[in-house]
């Protein structure tokens, strides 16, 4: 990563330290000279106050330049002190927005506008106390990405993932984890799906299994449905909504789940899933997509539609009563696996967001 390094602006005090020297003179020898106070003469030597006219004409006398070249001087210094400091915020502001995706962090976030006032604000976010995004340059190589993420953005994902982990500080208000009862939450979904409140009744559940659930909207170029982890040895579940519908909600917790049961040795692992474009090459995430799969009857339903080349409505909602499953978990089984179009069935998939806001 470049490292911004400013160039030296030599103001009128550089001037007036070197002149001083030539003649062997201390500050308060040119302070006589002048008629100043010290603090004056010291004030100028660091730039601090800008060369009036009169000061101008007085340096010309002590040090036999025109009073124009110590205007000029000081002019110059100042004008490029304003342009360096404008450099430095365009500087900053164009590192956040290179790893951080602005936009859409202000939706959830009161980000300031001030330059300075944000700089404080991300480091704050993130922990760091220099604005250096070199621990995301390492962090981003963990990611493997296949030809469907040609759009993805590793650094959006960690910074989603950073604003997930930031909404459980101090808030961890569930029990001691529960293994064994989240393994029966688990097996129990199919039950939950098709309850009007089901979706409020489980994560009231997944909180007394010593679960936290945390829903977070994605970002850009992340394509992200969700994704799990341990905090202070409790597993968290985070649910984007990026697909408003009731089937991507059931896959998704059912997937995670199975990341949480299956790969609890590695508590130190965070899985970010895109279920469009899981990568079933690596191992942990085709046991999870093979549990979620497991959980919600992916091969009761494809059997009970092998010899239909087109699914109805009226079929889908006879064979959900059958399975007992929500119909819209059917109909996304048999469009993720090419058995109908996802251009239909919408009225059996409803919106998961409103039925969010009761539980979180």
């Amino acid at each position: 990563m470049g490292q911004y390094k400013p160039f030296t602006n030599v103001g009128p005090g550089d001037s007036i330290r070197e002149e001083l020297e030539h003649y062997g003179w201390e500050q308060k020898d040119l302070a006589d000279i002048m008629g100043m106070t010290e603090k004056h003469i010291s004030q100028l030597v660091r730039n601090k106050v800008p060369v009036t006219y009169e000061t101008a004409c007085q340096l010309s006398k002590a040090f036999k330049q025109t009073p124009q070249f110590w205007l000029n001087l000081d002019a110059n210094y100042r004008q490029r002190l304003q342009e360096s400091a404008k450099v430095m915020e365009t500087e900053a502001k164009a590192l956040i927005y290179r790893y951080m995706p602005i936009r859409d962090l202000r939706k959830v976030l009161d980000l300031p506008r001030k330059t300075n006032e944000l700089v404080a604000a991300i480091k704050k976010f993130w922990g760091i106390d220099e604005l250096d995004f070199s621990f995301l340059e390492k962090k981003a190589a963990c990611f493997s990405k296949s030809d469907a993420y040609k759009g993805f953005n590793p650094f959006y994902a960690l910074t989603w993932l950073q604003l997930a982990r930031n909404s459980l500080r101090g808030k961890l208000s569930v029990g001691k984890y529960n293994r064994t009862r989240l393994e029966t939450l688990a097996k129990r979904i199919p039950e939950f799906t098709e309850l009007d409140n089901g979706i409020r009744l489980f994560i009231q559940e997944l909180t007394q299994c010593g679960v936290v659930f945390r829903q977070v909207d994605h970002f850009q170029k992340t394509y992200t449905d969700g994704a799990s982890f341990f905090s202070e040895g409790r597993p968290v579940i985070v649910y984007t909504a990026r697909y408003d519908r009731i089937d991507n909600f059931w896959f998704t917790m059912a997937h995670e789940l199975g990341h949480v049961l299956l790969h609890e040795d590695n508590q130190g692992q965070v899985f970010i899933d895109s279920l469009d474009h899981l990568d079933l090459t690596n191992t942990r995430e085709k046991e999870a997509d093979d549990f979620a799969a497991s959980l919600l009857k992916s091969a009761d339903i494809l059997a009970a539609f092998r010899e239909i080349q087109r699914p109805s409505s009226f079929r889908i909602q006879m064979v959900a009563q059958e399975l007992g499953l929500h119909p819209g978990i059917i109909a996304g089984c048999l469009q993720h696996h090419k058995k109908a179009s996802w251009t239909s069935f919408h009225e059996l998939k409803p919106e998961v967001r409103p039925l969010l806001g009761k539980a979180i």
